[in-house]
Parts: C-alpha cells; structure tokens; sequence
C-alpha cells in the first residue's frame, strides 16, 4: 500500500470516549484505600462506580452535545401571554444533565467524602453548567437544613433536592462596586411583616441563576461591614408570577460558556431569611462558602484528572520521528508534571474532606473549624491554579491539535479552569483571609501537629531521606507565622506564604501515597522548594 492510500496515524487515534473514569484511575482508588475506612470502602467503590459510568459514557455525550451543538444559555423574558417571566433556557442536553445528575445521587450520601467524590468525577466534564448549580445548590440545602426555618424546611428544602427542579439554587453575593469585600455590599433589606423582607439592590455575578436564591443584604439599622450581613432565600417566582426583580442580563465569559452568569435587580423582590439575622456572615461563610469552596476544589482536581487522562492516552498513540511521543524524555517530564500536580493536590483536598467527615462542625468557632476552613480555603486556591497549569500543559502536548475545539476537550477544560480560578475568592483574597484566620486560633501549633503526624508515617515507612527534608522545610518556614500580625508582611507575602504551606503540604501527601522513588515526586521536590519569607 502507497503512502497516499496507507491510513494516516492521526485517524487512527482513539479517543478517551469508553474509557470509565474511574477505573481508569489507579491512583484515586488508592487514595480511598488510604483515606476511607474499610467499612465504608466497598459500598463507596460500589457506588462511584456506578456513578462514573454515567459520567464516563452518556453524560460525557450530553456535555459535548451542548457545548458544541448549542449557543449557550439565553432569558426568556415573558411568557406567551406577556407577563414577565425572566426565566433561564438552558440547551436540552444541560437540563436532562441536570436532572439526571439528581436522579443518579448526588444528593444521596452516607458522608461528605462521598458527594465531593462524585463532583470529582462529575468534573471530567467541565464545568458544562452543572458543577457550579451543584455547588450552590448544595451550600444553600446545607444551610437551611442547619438554621433554615420550619418554612424553609418543609417548603423549599424538598424542591431543592428535587430532580423535578434538579440543581435550582443560586447564590448572589457580590456587587459591582464591593468585589470581594463582602462587608461593603449595599442591597438593602427591608422587614415585611410575619417574618417576610423585601430587598432592594442590584447583584452584578449571579451565576448559576435559574429559580432559587441565595441573596447577601443588609437588613435597615444593620452595622455597617460583615457584622452587618444577612442571608435571604429568594424565589424567582410568588404563586405563579415573577417576583420582583429583573435579570438585566446574561454576561458572555472567557470560559463556563454553558453556565448562566447573570445581573439581576432587586425592585422589593419577596425574601426569608436564612438563620438569625445578626450570625448571617458566620452561616454565609461556614454553610455556603465553605460548601462552595470544597466543590470548587472537587472541580479544579477533576479537571486535572481530564487533562491527565487526555495527555496520557495522546502521547502513547501519537508519533513523531519515528517513535511514539511518550517515549521523548521532555514529552515525559509535561506528564510526570501533570500527574504529580494532580496526585499531589488532590491527596491534600481528600485529606481535607475526610477530616471534616471525621470531625463534624458543632462550633462555627472552634479551633477545629478554623482549622477546616484554613485546609479548604488552601486546597481551592492550590487546584484551581493545577487545574489551569494541568489542562495548559497538555494542550501543549497535543500541539496544534490542542487547540482545536472538536479534538479533544482540552481548550473547553482550559477556558473553565480559568473561571474556576475565580470563582468563591480570588488568589488574594484567599491568602489574605488564611493570614487573619491565623491569629485567631493556634495556628502554628496545628500546623505542628498536622505535618509531625505525617513525618512520623513517613519515618515508619523508611522514607527518612524526605521525612527528614520535610522536617527541615517546615522548621524554616515556621517563623513566618509570626510575621502574621505584621500587616505590611501579610500584604506583601500572603500569597507566598500559602504557596509555600500548600507545597510542603503537598509534598507530604504526594510521598505518602505515592513510593518515594517514584519520578513524581522527584518532580515535585524540584520544582516546589523552600524558600525564605524573612
């Protein structure tokens, strides 16, 4: 056969359609022998099985389905009789996403570890308008099943975890002129009479938006900053009709191009609130942030995974001068890099997981609470930067082929990853909140404890070589702590202080579940070294 007839290499490549997911993945299944007790594994296995095999086949399907076949989300403002509706069409593909998503058990779990395992393998797909409504329909059952009234409870609790109106909740925090700085938001909220409020205000990110809300306001008389925060649950429709507010429109991002990112007005739109009036910052952080942040972290490390998966099955298939690619020593070291990012971070954030199964939160302001939400806030900020770093190196491993839109997944997983960056704090104000935390309960002291612990498994396991290099990384690092009450060190080292915890961290979990002359670590340790904050 000549070589105009011979079939290119190229059009035998196969793609990563009927690979499962999770069986696929040697190293999460370790992970959870590692991190899941032995009377809860097999029921687990069983379940995130059967899961991945949902997402690793037909919704796989359904997620390039509606990214490429669709415009993306649209308002359809009335009703064929002109009444106002401001309702959010989705493509058919999200929506039967949506609800089968529900239907499959996302909300049906015997532990926190088991949900957030699900979302990871959910986040092979992007975030194609469904991860993120999982998040903030999670974080918004989570709280008003803690301090929701009776009301909430038995009305809109049911809808809420229902797959007649799967993955429904919304959260609308920021303002166009606060940001970040929660405390400054300026929406008003006004009492009503029998336990109603009305709001007045304009939100300016409402992702997610479609028929149940979360909204931040400050109730007349409130003090000014957080102190002054309340959190209200919003319905988008009152006995039929639209209440009132408006979605103004829907914004056009870099990335999450199926999601629904919206700007609303609040014109005395009908609310409850959510919990006591004068704790409405503490459950906004504690029940909805925190919730928001552990799916973010789910997300960023499932999109790790894809890119892993993508890079790993394209490199053994494609050739170059003669030779497979994976056989090049620097097409190597991009896979060892996004596999040791990925196996790294993700150990960390199941870690975290497993320890608030562990240790369930009865005191929003225990010493163990400051200490979750410090590994949370960490492990969001550390996996949604991997993720972008991961998906970036693999496209370059595809070449030219890496960006094209019907090749892989890849460029779509990109645009996402960087909106995940985004999403529930910035890089900053992450660093900057972990800096305050740190003067409010001991922190160095758990720090000492939660890395001693992990040295000594180490040691036990003959790893003395990087027990003893971690020993020594973190007695360098820990006089850094107590620059925390020095705010010109905090505004110029923040984010270089928890780059360089999140490292040793990392580094620790990733020899921990990985053998200690593995090339994974090897990489880890070159790239990721101490470094002086003094």
């Amino acid at each position: 056969m000549d070589s105009a007839t011979s079939p290119k290499e190229l059009e035998g490549i196969q793609p990563l359609r009927g690979t499962d997911f999770y069986q696929a993945d040697a190293r999460f299944r370790s992970l959870l022998e590692q991190l899941v007790p032995p009377e809860h594994r097999c029921a687990l296995e069983k379940k995130l099985q059967n899961f991945s095999g949902f997402v690793s086949d037909r919704w796989d399907r359904l997620a390039e389905e509606a990214a490429h076949d669709y415009l993306g989300p649209k308002i359809e403002s009335y009703d064929f009789q002109g009444h106002p509706i401001d309702e959010v069409w989705l493509p058919p593909p999200i929506r039967t996403l949506r609800r089968e998503v529900v239907e499959a058990g996302i909300f049906e779990n015997d532990s926190q570890f088991e949900q957030l395992a699900k979302t990871y393998l959910l986040s092979h797909l992007g975030e194609i308008s469904v991860v993120c409504p999982l998040a903030c329909t999670a974080g918004l059952i989570r709280v008003i099943q803690a301090v929701g009234s009776d009301f909430l409870q038995e009305i809109y609790l049911p809808q809420l975890l229902s797959a007649k109106t799967p993955l429904a909740g919304a959260q609308f925090i920021t303002e166009k002129d606060m940001g970040s700085d929660v405390g400054a938001l300026t929406t008003v909220a006004k009492p009503a009479g029998e336990g109603k409020w009305q709001l007045f205000g304009e939100k300016w990110f409402c992702s997610a938006i479609d028929e149940f809300f979360l909204i931040a306001a400050r109730p007349e008389g409130a003090p000014e900053g957080t102190r002054g925060v309340a959190i209200f649950f919003v319905p988008r429709m009152i006995d039929g009709r639209l209440n009132d507010l408006r979605i103004k429109r829907l914004k056009n991002k870099i990335g999450t191009q199926e999601l629904p990112t919206a700007e609303i007005d609040l014109n005395g739109a009908l609310a409850y609130n959510i919990g006591p009036i004068e704790q409405g910052f503490k459950n906004l952080m504690s029940y909805v942030i925190n919730t928001s942040r552990l799916m973010n972290a789910a997300s960023g490390s499932g999109v790790m995974a894809r890119a892993w998966l993508e890079a790993s099955s394209y490199t053994r298939q494609r050739s170059a001068f003669g030779k497979k690619i994976a056989s090049y020593p620097l097409v190597q070291e991009s896979l060892n890099k996004i596999e040791a990012i990925l196996s790294a971070r993700r150990a960390l954030f199941f870690r975290t997981v497993a320890r608030g199964d562990e240790n369930p939160l009865t005191d929003l302001g225990s010493d163990e609470a400051f200490a979750q939400r410090f590994l949370i806030n960490l492990c969001k900020y550390r996996t949604s930067i991997g993720a972008s770093e991961c998906t970036h190196e693999a496209i370059l491993l595809f070449g030219g082929n890496g960006t094209i839109e019907d090749f892989s997944i890849l460029p779509r997983l990109y645009r996402d990853s960087l909106v995940i960056e985004t999403w529930e704090g910035s890089h900053n104000t992450l660093a900057l909140q972990v800096c305050r935390d740190g003067l409010r309960f001991p922190f160095a002291e758990f720090l000492d404890e939660f890395i001693q612990k992990d040295v000594e498994a180490l040691r036990s396991e003959q790893k003395t070589e990087v027990a003893q290099g971690m020993t020594e990384w973190w007695g360098g690092l820990r006089p850094a702590l107590e620059r925390l009450n020095d705010p010109d060190w905090v505004a110029h080292q923040a984010r270089h202080f928890l780059d360089q915890v999140g490292a040793l961290l990392e580094t620790i979990q990733l020899t921990k579940t990985t053998p200690s002359d593995s090339p994974l670590v090897a990489w880890y340790r070159h790239e990721y070294k101490p470094q002086s904050l003094l």
